[in-house]
């Protein structure tokens, strides 16, 4: 009897186990825990952090955007320090999006996933990654990946973190900004020591070829599109200009699969199967260019 009680309890802690995987795998919709994985999120004193999870470097890189950094807000809601863009996107229901698309657009950084409370991956802290992971704020990244980048982050030595603050770094410009107080700004193209921590290895590795198709009609917004891709490890070879914008959004489709899918969630375009000879092939219109 007494060996029956204890085969009843391995068998009913077998089944938790299996449960908890299985949950944990059903929770999980973005990481593979191979790639990489940025996350964007408000400091306590304004600052934005920007942290990166390389998993192939067993690294993780965390950039510091200054309080006072001005930015060209993304979804057309003008120049703003960015330490006011997370609640601009509060008040006008986007929540972390609206950060998410403006680091895109104004530093050439692919983020879409976004908290509003420090997840504890840049210092591996235990207990606040055990409080994002269970109590994690407004957030778009799911229980599974956060758990999965928790475990990553106690993993990884301290000697294998990098902070950089870009102001201290000398990345971006000081000077008087347009509502005549001190600030930072972009200082022209982004730096590729920058940039290149975004890289995505299996793009690069299948040399991932690129069509845009602009619908747009609003000058730039392909090109800017294209820095983002060639960011990745994508190779722009066409950019097909219409001569009248469409009322479209955004539809991705091509022979790769994988690169279809994170550009999807990158843009939060849509996937579509449209028998394209490019490995990736992006139409975009004018409802892409007025949030972009």
């Amino acid at each position: 009897e007494k060996k029956s009680s204890a085969f009843a309890v391995i068998i009913i802690f077998v089944l938790l186990v299996l449960i908890l995987l299985f949950f944990i795998k059903a929770k999980t919709r973005v990481w593979n825990g191979s790639d990489k994985a940025s996350i964007v999120y408000p400091g306590a004193d304004g600052y934005i952090s920007v942290t990166i999870l390389d998993p192939a470097a067993s690294e993780i890189i965390t950039l510091i955007i200054p309080s006072e950094t001005q930015v060209d807000v993304a979804r057309n809601y003008g120049t703003l320090r960015i330490k006011n863009v997370w609640q601009l996107g509060v008040n006008e229901k986007i929540g972390g999006r609206l950060l998410a698309e403006t680091v895109t657009k104004n530093f050439l950084f692919p983020v879409f996933l976004w908290t509003s409370k420090d997840p504890g991956y840049e210092s591996g802290n235990a207990m606040t990654i055990l409080s994002f992971v269970f109590f994690p704020g407004n957030t778009n990244i799911a229980f599974g990946d956060r758990l999965r980048m928790g475990i990553f982050s106690m993993n990884t030595a301290n000697i294998d973190r990098t902070e950089i603050d870009l102001g201290k770094s000398r990345f971006l410009d000081k000077k008087v900004l347009t509502d005549g107080e001190p600030g930072y700004v972009s200082g022209g193209e982004i730096s590729q020591r920058l940039t290149v921590y975004f890289s995505d290895a299996r793009i690069e590795k299948a040399n991932v070829k690129v069509n845009i198709t602009d619908a747009t009609g609003t000058a730039g917004v392909s090109e800017k599109l294209g820095k983002i891709l060639q960011v990745m490890g994508g190779k722009v070879v066409s950019v097909n200009k219409k001569s009248e914008a469409e009322n479209i959004d955004c539809v991705v489709s091509g022979t790769n699969r994988e690169a279809v899918k994170k550009i999807v969630d990158l843009f939060s375009c849509k996937g579509e199967n449209l028998g394209s000879s490019f490995d990736l092939d992006i139409k975009i219109g004018k409802n892409f260019a007025g949030r972009f």
